[in-house]
């Protein structure tokens, strides 16, 4: 992925958790599935200029709609989901 997509969605993600990092303790699992939700409506809606960028955003997306679909499929923590995207999205 491009760096400039990459920085966007770290950013986005640093966003989403900025209220769950005030409250100084683990967050709940509502919260990391609300952080989810976030998150992948955010990796959807950023903009992507380039045809390469916009494949790269798809495929980082369906990689984190994966992680997300067998987490839950376990019965995986949400937060184990959030934790699994960050890592994926941080070593593209």
């Amino acid at each position: 992925m491009i760096q400039s997509t990459k920085l966007i969605i770290i950013l986005i993600s640093l966003c989403l958790s900025v209220s769950v990092a005030g409250q100084q303790k683990a967050p709940t699992e509502s919260q990391c599935k609300e952080m989810v939700a976030g998150m992948l409506q955010a990796m959807k809606s950023a903009p992507m200029k380039t045809d390469r960028d916009k494949q790269s955003a798809r495929e980082v997306i369906e990689k984190a709609e994966k992680i997300v679909k067998d987490n839950r499929a376990r019965g995986g923590s949400e937060c184990e989901s959030w934790a699994a995207i960050g890592k994926l999205v941080t070593t593209q």
